[in-house]
């Protein structure tokens, strides 16, 4: 795992200033290693090609399948795995054939890892986007441009929301991930104007819910996507993560908040209402503390071969409950090794093939005690527990 760090270990504030991440005493989790309450698989970039996924000179088959015997692998090292995480591009240009072939090996690696159905979480990434449907000057393109000519965070996140409020000009908006949406649908994933984000629900051990939120940041993705000049945005309401009564969030998206026109915004945001954050987009695998929690990026499953320092990397989460008002958090990076043409741990200098964390969240209300563990809850698709719409 790389020893940069996304925000080098704190949140950037006006004016370049840095402010300190929250510290807290490292849980020795030991004692709940065996059984912890919820264990999550997390990929991301596998990138699917139309015409070359699954044929006889697909250079990605031997790749998936030691991917999948590592899966087993860490399979028997959990009494269960509750869910799979894949944190966008999925395919590699957003083209119905792709997801076609990533339907039956999303469906054989959930079936692998033993989760049910409401287990499987699926955000787009850039390469989920059907490029060909933004042509320069065309009605996406300028959906696009006027939100991100926007001259304030604030005038940005309202052009936003007003395209989304906005019937036809809205569906326009998200119709070049329409091919995806296809796909998400099967695990109600899918987004749209009026439900640019879902929710899922887990429980926890104390009664209380691990909620995951899925989050699209590809509304302004396009041809000419780059971190300088042509960055994402989130939006408003999907930043927005309101403090509930034994709730603790977790949020999955694509791009880091570096890569989006929010930054710092968004930076606060998911670090201080969090208690973890799984991102993809970035070919690397960083794990750190941010504000009040975790946030982990992935790796790429199938990075570019022509990429400088190409590493297939994935990883697992467990979460455990070790108090009113902490969650320990392990992560088990996996890295390829050349050497053995296989999937492995990535040790670090201790010798352990896992990450510890420890992090704060809102005390627990005594109202709530502790509950029988049941499968996942679906949330609708945008729209919030509290009742109200995303909008």
């Amino acid at each position: 795992m790389k020893g940069r760090r996304e925000g080098q270990g704190g949140v950037v504030g006006p004016g370049g200033s840095r402010s300190r991440p929250r510290s807290y005493p490292t849980v020795n989790m030991a004692d709940r290693q065996d059984s912890p309450d919820l264990v999550f698989v997390h990929l991301s970039d596998i990138h699917f090609r139309m015409g070359e996924a699954g044929d006889l000179h697909d250079e990605g088959v031997d790749l998936r399948n030691e991917l999948q015997l590592d899966l087993r692998r860490l399979r028997a090292r959990f009494p269960r795995l509750d869910g799979l995480v894949i944190s966008g591009d999925i395919a590699f240009g957003g083209q119905s054939a792709e997801y076609a072939y990533a339907r039956g090996w999303i469906e054989s690696v959930r079936e692998l890892l033993g989760c049910d159905r409401t287990g499987v979480m699926l955000t787009p990434g850039n390469h989920d986007v059907d490029r060909s449907l933004i042509p320069p000057g065309g009605e996406v393109d300028e959906l696009q441009r006027a939100i991100r000519n926007g001259p304030s965070a604030h005038q940005r996140d309202r052009l936003m929301a007003g395209i989304l409020r906005h019937e036809t000009r809205g569906e326009a908006l998200l119709k070049p991930v329409q091919a995806y949406n296809d796909l998400a649908k099967e695990y109600e994933c899918e987004v749209s104007r009026t439900s640019p984000f879902w929710e899922r629900d887990f429980d926890l051990s104390d009664g209380t819910k691990l909620r995951f939120r899925g989050m699209t940041s590809t509304m302004l993705s396009g041809p000419n996507d780059d971190e300088s000049t042509h960055k994402m945005l989130y939006g408003a309401a999907q930043r927005q993560i309101l403090r509930l009564p034994n709730v603790r969030y977790a949020v999955i998206g694509h791009h880091p908040p570096s890569w989006t026109l929010e930054g710092d915004d968004a930076d606060r945001a998911f670090s201080d209402r969090t208690a973890f954050q799984l991102f993809g987009h970035k070919h690397d695998q960083w794990v750190t503390v941010l504000g009040s929690g975790v946030r982990l990026i992935a790796g790429a499953v199938h990075p570019d071969p022509a990429e400088a320092g190409w590493l297939p990397r994935y990883a697992a989460i467990a979460v455990s409950v070790v108090g009113d008002e902490q969650i320990a958090l392990r992560v088990y990076p996996r890295r390829w090794s050349d050497e053995e043409t296989t999937f492995i741990p990535d040790f670090n200098s201790a010798g352990r093939d896992f990450r510890d964390f420890t992090v704060r969240v809102e005390p627990r209300t005594a109202a709530t005690s502790p509950e029988p563990r049941v499968a996942a809850t679906r949330s609708r698709p945008g729209r919030r527990h509290d009742g109200h719409d995303a909008q």
